[in-house]
C-alpha cells in the first residue's frame, strides 16, 4: 500500500552548515523517488508522490467525517510488523532497498477517505533544527473496526522517513530524542497531524547494527567504509 517532501553575509560556519543541509535535502529527494513501486491491489495500495498517481480506489468513506480525523501512529519493526508509537517510543532503523537507514512510520485513521490520502512524514532534529521527510500518496486498507491504515508487507504504504547516511543531525541519529511529525490530507481536504518525541535505534542485528552505528554516527563522511 504505498506512495510519496522541504540574505546576510555568510561566514565560514554558516557556509558549511548550509552545504551540510543542502547534502542532506539531495539525500532525502533521492531516497523518496528510489520509493518501491506501486500496488495494484485497491486496498493498502499507493505511489510515490512522483506524479503517477495512485492505484483505482473506490473504498467508502471510513467512520464520521463530520468529526475530525482520529490519527494513530504506528511503525515497522526489525520482524516486518508494525508496533503502535506515541511520545518516549523508541522505533527500529531499518536498512531499506534504496540502502542507507530509514525509519518506517505509518498511520491508523478514520473520519476520512482511505483512497488518495497524501501521507507525509518528517524527522526533526531538536538541537539544530535541521529536518528530513518522505511525503507520498497512498490507499488505506481498511480493517474490521472501520479503521485505515498502513499494511505491514507493503513498506510504500509507510513514510519512508531518511535517517542516515547522516550529515545532517547535531548528533548520532541513533539512541537520541527526535521529533517525528505526521500529516494526513485525504482527497476531500480533510487534514489530520500528529507530532511525538521518539529515539531511533540501531536494531537490526549482526553486520547491520554494525553498519548501522557507522552510517548513523555524528560526522559521518559520505563514502566512509563501514563494518
Amino acid at each position: 500500500m504505498i506512495a510519496r517532501r522541504r540574505s546576510a553575509r555568510v561566514t565560514p560556519r554558516r557556509a558549511t552548515a548550509t552545504a551540510v543541509a543542502g547534502v542532506a535535502s539531495a539525500f532525502a529527494l533521492g531516497l523518496v523517488l528510489c520509493a518501491c513501486p506501486a500496488s495494484p491491489e485497491p486496498d493498502g495500495s499507493s505511489t510515490a508522490s512522483t506524479g503517477t498517481g495512485v492505484a483505482a480506489c473506490k473504498l467508502a468513506d471510513l467512520g464520521d467525517t463530520s468529526q475530525p480525523i482520529a490519527l494513530d501512529l504506528v511503525a515497522l519493526g526489525v520482524d516486518n510488523n508494525s508496533m503502535p508509537i506515541a511520545d518516549g517510543s523508541t522505533v527500529p532503523l531499518i536498512t531499506p532497498p534504496q540502502g542507507g537507514r530509514v525509519i518506517f512510520v505509518g498511520v491508523r485513521a478514520t473520519n476520512l477517505s482511505p483512497c488518495g490520502v497524501k501521507l507525509k512524514g518528517s524527522l526533526k532534529d531538536p538541537v539544530s533544527g535541521q529536518v528530513m521527510l518522505d511525503s507520498r500518496t497512498v490507499n488505506l486498507k481498511v480493517g474490521a473496526d472501520g479503521y485505515g491504515s498502513s499494511v505491514d508487507s507493503n513498506i510504500s504504504s509507510f513514510a519512508n522517513i531518511p535517517v542516515c547516511p547522516n550529515q545532517w543531525s547535531a548528533s548520532n541519529t541513533f539512541d537520541s530524542p527526535y521529533d517525528v511529525t505526521v500529516e494526513l490530507e485525504d482527497q476531500k481536504g480533510r487534514k489530520a497531524t500528529k507530532t511525538i518525541s521518539i529515539t531511533p535505534r540501531c536494531a537490526e542485528p549482526g553486520a547491520l547494527g554494525a553498519e548501522c552505528t557507522c552510517l548513523c554516527k555524528l560526522g559521518y563522511v559520505l563514502g566512509q567504509a563501514c563494518p
